[in-house]
């Protein structure tokens, strides 16, 4: 992807090392969701484009997501409010990897 100009190196960032910052964020209003994934979230939703919006829709759509989650292959199932059909590959796997 890389070499074919289709990476962006802010997504690859996030994807190899997730929410670094040590700031503080607002408690995760989810309960099944993990501090650190929603730290991970935050940091996505951050790069913009296809992103805007996410932390919305997690909060707005948690029942459809928990769901989504609780699949025994959730990379193989269409994920809630769309986002399978909104973004590539790569960017869908970032979606697994803030609640996996």
């Amino acid at each position: 992807m890389d070499g074919e100009n289709q990476l962006d190196h802010k997504e690859l960032d996030f994807f190899l090392k997730g929410n670094t910052s040590l700031d503080e964020v607002d408690p995760c209003p989810i309960k099944w969701l993990h501090l650190q994934n929603w730290k991970d979230a935050i940091k996505l939703e951050s790069l913009g484009g296809p992103f805007e919006g996410l932390l919305e829709n997690i909060r707005g759509y948690h029942k459809q997501w928990k769901h989504w989650y609780d699949e025994t292959a959730p990379e193989m199932a269409p994920m809630p409010c769309k986002y399978s059909e909104k973004l590539n590959k790569f960017q869908q796997l970032l979606i697994c990897r803030i609640f996996r």
